[in-house]
């Protein structure tokens, strides 16, 4: 019996073989895709001229929100962040892909600012930073405003801190004493836990500081309402009793006694005492009649005055009898239970 021939079968392609054609057109217009899709978005670029760690980190920074928000895959994250390099930073990154100790198409992200780091934040100015955390206080600024200086400083050297406690506490540590108190009271342990309890207590004591200074200013007007305005004073102390009612009494006594002394002549109406007239001679001094003298005077109250004299008849002074705003006013006042007139007066009379 002739053998069957035998029918060649062709050899199947093995999984080890080079990636087909297509696949490779596919990936190559895939990562065109994303690159113009994240150029769309003005990526932030890196000059890398001046070796300032704060300056990169806020580019890593940067660069990282936003792969975040247009969901870039772990493989694009270094080919996209190299197109971004400018100046000596682009040269930097030429000499490491021609180096060859690292392949820039497997290389993670990580390990892209692991080197980015050694270039640009050399040993020395880690020592720095390590010094100024280890002093980092809130001080006057916000809690808001020490967790981004925290948080940058533990991102530029990530062995600032060992583990989430070791943050809490150095974090904690640096806090306004007002807020360290209470934060510390309360034992937390997680970091997200003491930052968002620090925001609170920060917001609390703003408002209660708030409302302190405005209710200070309330009683400050409600003071300034009783203060007397400056126009009211001089009405207000015009009010005032005199403090030195017995000295007030006394100017009131002396003005009154000059005002009875420049009464009239009772006996000519002419400006000067009964005793200094020129026609006083048997004329009483009281009334201004002849025929007696002062002491016998009938009426012991001055009369009518006579016709030349009674144009110019005192006024009654207020607050007096009449007799004493009469008569009595223009001759000096005698001791009680005295009538004799002084010696040139009776001299006079005598006469």
């Amino acid at each position: 019996m002739a053998a069957a021939p035998v029918t060649a079968i062709p050899p199947t392609a093995s999984s080890s073989s080079a990636p087909i054609p297509e696949v490779l057109e596919a990936e190559q217009e895939r990562s065109l895709a994303v690159l113009m899709a994240f150029k769309r978005f003005n990526p932030p670029t890196f000059l890398g001229d001046v070796k300032d760690p704060w300056l990169m980190e806020a580019w890593l920074s940067a660069m990282e929100a936003l792969f975040e928000d247009i969901y870039t895959l772990e493989k694009d994250k270094v080919r996209l962040a190299a197109h971004c390099l400018e100046g000596p930073a682009r040269s930097w990154w030429t000499r490491v892909k021609n180096g060859r100790s690292l392949d820039p198409a497997t290389m993670t992200w990580e390990a892209f600012r692991e080197i980015l780091l050694m270039e640009y934040f050399p040993e020395s100015d880690k020592r720095k930073v390590k010094e100024d955390f280890c002093k980092l206080r809130q001080g006057s600024r916000t809690v808001r405003e020490y967790e981004w200086e925290f948080s940058y400083m533990v991102n530029c050297v990530p062995d600032l801190v060992h583990g989430d406690r070791d943050r809490v506490e150095v974090f904690e540590r640096g806090l306004r004493p007002e807020i360290f108190k209470t934060v510390q009271a309360l034992r937390l342990k997680t970091y997200e836990e003491v930052l968002d309890r620090a925001l609170w207590i920060e917001r609390g004591n703003a408002v209660a500081r708030e409302e302190h200074e405005a209710f200070e200013r309330d009683k400050d007007r409600e003071r300034s309402k009783k203060r007397p305005a400056g126009g009211s004073t001089g009405q207000s102390s015009s009010k005032r009793p005199p403090r030195h009612p017995r000295s007030q009494w006394r100017r009131d006594k002396g003005q009154m006694r000059s005002q009875t002394s420049s009464s009239p002549c009772v006996i000519c109406g002419g400006n000067h005492r009964p005793s200094e007239c020129s026609q006083r001679d048997g004329r009483c001094f009281r009334c201004g009649q002849a025929g007696h003298m002062r002491w016998d005077c009938p009426g012991g109250a001055s009369p009518a005055p006579s016709a030349a004299s009674a144009q110019y008849a005192p006024r009654q002074l207020a607050g007096l009898p009449p007799a004493m705003s009469a008569g009595r006013a223009s001759s000096p006042r005698q001791p009680e239970g005295s009538h004799a007139p002084s010696g040139r007066v009776f001299a006079t009379q005598v006469e």
